[in-house]
């Protein structure tokens, strides 16, 4: 075919063309490119943004966590009060000097302390003075140890040191008598100027117990050093561990007891002073075992040491005599433990055995002896209130044994005073006495409460007195304390 020149004109025309038009497209191509590059771009920088702030958040909260989990731990070993070791860093802390003294034979010591007469300065003044306190407690302890021994608070007012590598028995006694004479010294917490002590019971590691029994001879220690008078220490002996199996022993003998119903009341005749007719009776519980009759000697102190046990056992005895006092026209007296005196449930339970028998309240008096109400006194004269309010009798029993006879009838609403024994012995022997003992008859009568005098054993001390309403007899010259049914008898005649 023969190329013409018109053909070659057209072929050039349409080269020229599309030659525009690839320029055209190329140019559009490469600004989408472009824009598309600058969106990329765009959202590069967005998300290196969102990047930087995300893991900005991440550290915060990888150190939110790490500080959480520093103050949780914080929390779960020591205590927020004192920032001493608590409970469970001093377990963790015992077991591994333990396993430490085993292996290296290196004696420890154990001091279990507690303090005298904190809860006293606790009702007193509140409990922000009380925190002040313990906080100065932890403060002084801290400054007579070693910086390798543990002091820990376990609670409350209880404290424990563990002295570690410690043969000599002086060096411990040492410790402790610097604790005793630091923390008895005046603490002063704004205006106030408080005085306290402590009990201190020490355990010296011998090889042969666990942690466990460690802190529990420590403890028993501790109680004995209470016992003897507070302000000391003691050290645990196998004595103390034969008083503890006794102890034990002999609870579990008195809850089966309950279950078994071996419990019985006896009553001890008040007798009116001017005519010697019974008014009233103590009411005073007998454990009858196997038809062996145990002394109260031994069975009273262990239920004063278990608040479950001693509450179980007198709502027995309360409850046994509502039902057996409709068949007299007479008070009961019952005594009562100063341990339910500080427990506001107690108030409760009468209210619950008044509405179960719907029975006169005015026909019972129960007893508190005057030595055992300084534990808790505020707490003590609210109950005893609200006891009254009731229309209970109260009576202070063992009058003129303690140091705060006067206060007591000044703060609890009494309505008997039952004077011990001891100011009636010497009556016919000493003037002195005879007077002092009028001159607290006649105070009575100016209160307007009745008198019980306690231990007549002879005729020589009923005639030594006026005949007089105010004035009732207690004692073996009259009778000794009697089953049921002779009272009955003797009530009848």
């Amino acid at each position: 075919m023969q190329i013409t020149k018109d053909m070659l004109k057209n072929e050039i025309k349409a080269l020229k063309k599309a030659s525009t038009l690839h320029a055209r497209y190329s140019v559009s191509q490469y600004k989408n490119v472009l824009k598309a590059l600058d969106e990329l771009e765009s959202e590069k920088e967005q998300l290196e943004a969102k990047v930087k702030v995300r893991t900005f958040h991440l550290e915060t909260e990888i150190e939110e966590k790490k500080d959480l989990a520093n103050k949780l731990e914080k929390v779960a070993k020591y205590d927020q009060l004192t920032g001493l070791p608590n409970r469970y860093l001093f377990l963790n802390e015992l077991q591994i000097i333990q396993k430490e003294a085993n292996l290296l034979k290196n004696k420890f010591a154990l001091l279990f302390i507690d303090l005298d007469g904190f809860k006293l300065v606790n009702d007193t003044y509140g409990h922000e003075v009380g925190d002040t306190l313990l906080q100065i407690v932890a403060d002084r302890i801290k400054k007579i140890i070693r910086s390798d021994d543990m002091v820990a608070r376990l609670g409350g007012d209880e404290f424990t040191i563990i002295l570690r590598n410690i043969e000599a028995k002086s060096r411990i006694e040492k410790i402790a008598s610097k604790i005793l004479d630091t923390l008895k010294k005046v603490i002063k917490i704004d205006s106030l100027n408080i005085y306290i002590g402590s009990s201190i019971g020490i355990f010296h590691y011998n090889f042969n117990d666990n942690y466990q029994d460690v802190i529990a001879k420590a403890d028993i220690a501790m109680y004995e050093a209470k016992k003897a008078g507070k302000g000391k220490y003691i050290f645990f002996d196998n004595y103390m561990q034969q008083q503890l199996h006794d102890t034990t022993y002999i609870k579990n003998k008195i809850k089966n007891a309950l279950k078994k119903n071996e419990f019985i009341n006896h009553y001890q005749p008040i007798i009116g002073s001017y005519d010697l007719k019974i008014k009233g009776v103590e009411v005073l519980m007998r454990w009858l075992d196997d038809d062996i009759l145990i002394s109260p000697i031994i069975f009273i102190p262990i239920l004063e040491d278990d608040i479950n046990l001693i509450k179980e056992v007198t709502f027995w005895q309360i409850e046994d005599t509502i039902k057996k006092m409709d068949q007299f026209n007479i008070k009961f007296s019952i005594n009562i433990s100063v341990k339910l005196l500080n427990d506001n449930d107690f108030v409760e339970k009468l209210k619950e055995l008044e509405k179960r028998y719907n029975y006169d309240t005015k026909k019972i008096s129960f007893e508190v002896t005057e030595t055992t109400l300084s534990s808790n006194f505020s707490v003590s004269s609210k109950i005893l209130k609200e006891i009254k309010n009731l229309g209970y009798q109260l009576s202070l029993d063992d009058f003129g044994t303690g140091y705060s006879s006067l206060a007591y009838l000044r703060e609890f609403p009494f309505d008997v005073m039952k004077i011990d024994k001891k100011f009636l012995d010497n009556v016919a022997n000493s003037s002195k006495d005879k007077k002092l003992l009028e001159a607290i008859i006649n105070m009575a009568k100016i209160l307007e409460m009745k008198i019980i005098l306690e231990g007549i054993e002879t005729k020589n001390q009923v005639d030594m007195f006026d005949k007089s309403k105010f004035i009732k007899y207690q004692g073996f010259y009259f009778s000794k304390p009697m089953e049921y049914e002779k009272l009955l008898l003797e009530y009848r005649k």
